[in-house]
C-alpha cells in the first residue's frame, strides 16, 4: 500500500520464501499495535470510560502525514538521500494501515454524538458528518484493499485507487472544523495544520515539479485530487447548509447498556 504515492514498492530478488527481517518485524509491530490500541480505546469511549474521540483522529492524521509526506519527498533529490526520509518511507504500509484504523475507531467513537431518539439520516448527512463518512469510506476502502491478495487482485488499479486518499484529505479538514465549530465553537489548531499541511504539501509538490526538468508524468495527480476532493467538500458543506441547515449536535448520551461512567470533567457531567 503506497497509500497515495508513486514510490515504488521493493520487490523480493529471489522466489524462494523471503525471511522476516528486522525491518519486517518493526512493520508488523507498528502495524498491530496500532490496530490493538485503536481497538481497545473503542469500545472503552463508547462505554463512557474513555473520552478519544478527538484524539483517534489526531493520532491518525499524524500516522498520515508520517505516510504522504516521506514517500512523496522521495521524488526531490535531496530528500532522497536523507537517511531518516528513507526509512520512513519504506514503512508507508504498517503506519497507512495504522492512520486507517484510528481513523475507523475515530468514527464507531463518533457515533455517542448521534441522538438516537431522532432521524439519524438527518444527522448523517449534515455537513460536518458527512464530509467525514465520505472521508471514512476512503480509508475502508484501503484498509480492505491493503492485504498482498486484494493487491494481486486489483494488478496495477490498486496504486491508482491508493492515491485516493489525497482526495479525503480536504473532506477530512473541513469535517475537522465544522465538527469544532459545531461541538467546541471554535477550531482547534492541530487538525487544522496537519490536513492543511498535507493539502500545501500537495500543491508544492505539484509547482516544484512542474518546473523541474526530470518531473515524472502525473504531477498533477495529488493536487488535482485535492482540489476534487476540495469541492465536493464545499458542495457537502453547501448542501447540507441549504437542505438542512446548521448542525446543532447533541451532547454525547450515556454508555450503551449502563450508567455514565465517563472522566470527563464536572462540568460536563452535569450537563449530561
Amino acid at each position: 500500500m503506497t497509500y497515495g504515492t508513486d514510490y515504488p514498492t521493493p520487490k523480493p530478488s529471489s522466489s524462494d520464501p523471503p525471511v522476516r527481517s528486522a525491518r519486517g518485524w518493526l512493520q508488523q509491530i507498528i502495524m498491530w499495535t496500532n490496530i490493538v490500541l485503536a481497538g481497545l480505546v473503542t469500545p472503552l469511549a463508547l462505554a463512557g470510560v474513555l473520552r478519544v474521540t478527538g484524539i483517534t483522529a489526531y493520532i491518525g492524521a499524524v500516522l498520515l502525514v508520517l505516510v504522504l509526506l516521506p514517500s512523496n519527498l522521495l521524488r526531490f533529490g535531496w530528500f532522497s538521500r536523507r537517511r531518516l526520509v528513507r526509512v520512513l518511507a519504506r514503512l508507508r504500509k504498517p503506519l497507512g494501515v495504522g492512520a486507517g484504523a484510528w481513523f475507523v475507531a475515530h468514527s464507531i467513537v463518533a457515533l455517542r454524538f448521534f441522538d438516537l431518539s431522532e432521524p439519524l439520516l438527518g444527522q448523517i448527512l449534515s455537513g460536518a458528518m458527512a464530509t467525514g463518512v465520505v472521508a471514512t469510506l476512503v480509508f475502508v476502502a484501503l484498509l480492505a484493499t491493503s492485504t498482498d491478495a486484494a493487491q494481486r487482485r486489483l494488478g496495477r488499479n490498486w496504486k491508482l485507487l491508493h492515491r485516493l486518499v489525497w482526495f479525503a484529505v480536504p473532506l477530512s479538514l473541513v469535517h475537522t472544523v465544522l465538527s469544532n465549530l459545531g461541538l467546541k465553537h471554535h477550531v482547534e489548531l492541530p487538525g487544522v495544520l496537519l490536513f492543511g499541511g498535507m493539502m500545501a504539501f500537495a500543491a508544492v509538490e505539484y509547482f516544484a515539479l512542474r518546473q523541474s526538468r526530470g518531473a515524472r508524468s502525473g504531477v498533477w495527480t495529488h493536487a488535482g485530487l485535492v482540489l476534487a476532493g476540495s469541492a465536493v467538500a464545499v458542495f457537502i458543506w453547501a448542501a447540507s447548509l441549504a437542505t438542512i441547515g446548521p448542525w446543532d449536535p447533541p451532547r454525547p448520551g450515556p454508555p450503551l447498556g449502563g450508567e455514565e461512567k465517563s472522566l470527563g470533567s464536572v462540568e460536563e457531567q452535569n450537563i449530561r
